[in-house]
């Protein structure tokens, strides 16, 4: 940034020193012009203050003009340099949220929604004091630092990417915290990350457990979830129906010899009981 401004000073100057010349040159002829004057001024004499004067004045409002033009391109040129910064800007997020499978369980999301790719992410993890918290420091946090993108950092995040993990259960939490008390937890996540022209950002998640209190699920879980476990066990069900050989059904199949010898042994069972009717009805 000082180098810039130097060279933003350097047309400034340029224009300064051009401008000057001819006002140091006039104010130079016209002094020399008083000293070996001495008598009244002549009308020739009073046109050369004049001329001089007013010449005096447009350098000047021509030094103004070139001035603020000369600032009206740096902020032109500043725009264009910001609207660039932002088409390439990252912005990653994280956040906390429940797993579908239950609502219990949480997993934890990382994502770019800038317009441009993240990279060189670094996590960490400070208390309200603002001191940096190490491994064994604090539970939660360990589960987070169990994790490589977060112990060791993410090395490139695209546009639109997410990455998602599980990351721990609130039953899992008791008797690893002070008194089991699952909702004191707090906490900072600073992300540092980086644009592709190193341009250097942060942002900072504050993680409060006690957020979560008093929190409920009404409806089961997630509807999708729901209907994978209801597949799960129709496919169960389906599977009694399976013999003991993969993919076989236990089916009967007929052929047409099958049938027939089927309609012929009816009919034959239907004459048998006519039979018998007709004995009946003789006796």
């Amino acid at each position: 940034m000082k180098r810039e401004n130097e060279r933003s000073l350097i047309p400034l100057l340029i224009v300064s020193g051009v401008v000057a010349a001819p006002i140091i040159f006039i104010l130079g002829l016209v002094t020399g012009s008083q000293i070996q004057l001495s008598n009244l001024l002549t009308a020739d004499s009073l046109s050369s203050w004049t001329s001089a004067l007013a010449t005096v004045a447009i350098a000047i409002l021509t030094f103004i003009l070139a001035k603020e033009t000369w600032y009206l391109r740096e902020a032109q040129i500043e725009q264009v340099n910001e609207l660039k910064r932002e088409n390439i800007r990252p912005n990653v997020s994280l956040r906390l949220k429940n797993s579908p499978v239950s609502f219990n369980l949480i997993e934890v999301e990382i994502n770019n929604l800038g317009k441009g790719i993240a990279r060189n992410l670094k996590f960490k993890f400070s208390d309200s004091s603002g001191s940096e918290i190490f491994d064994t420091d604090n539970p939660i946090v360990d589960e987070f630092l169990k994790l490589h993108i977060f112990s060791e950092g993410i090395h490139s995040l695209g546009i639109g990417q997410k990455v998602e993990s599980f990351l721990f259960s609130f039953f899992d939490l008791k008797g690893k915290l002070d008194g089991d008390d699952v909702f004191s937890p707090f906490f900072k996540i600073e992300i540092t990350f980086s644009d592709v022209n190193g341009e250097q950002y942060s942002n900072e998640l504050v993680v409060d457990f006690k957020e979560y209190k008093g929190v409920s699920e009404v409806g089961g879980g997630d509807p999708l979830h729901k209907i994978a476990d209801d597949l799960n066990k129709l496919t169960e069900q389906f599977g009694k129906v399976v013999n003991s050989s993969p993919n076989r059904l236990q089916v009967n199949t007929y052929s047409s010899a099958d049938r027939e010898e089927e309609s012929r042994l009816r009919q034959q069972r239907y004459e048998d009981w006519k039979k018998q009717q007709e004995k009946k009805a003789e006796q």
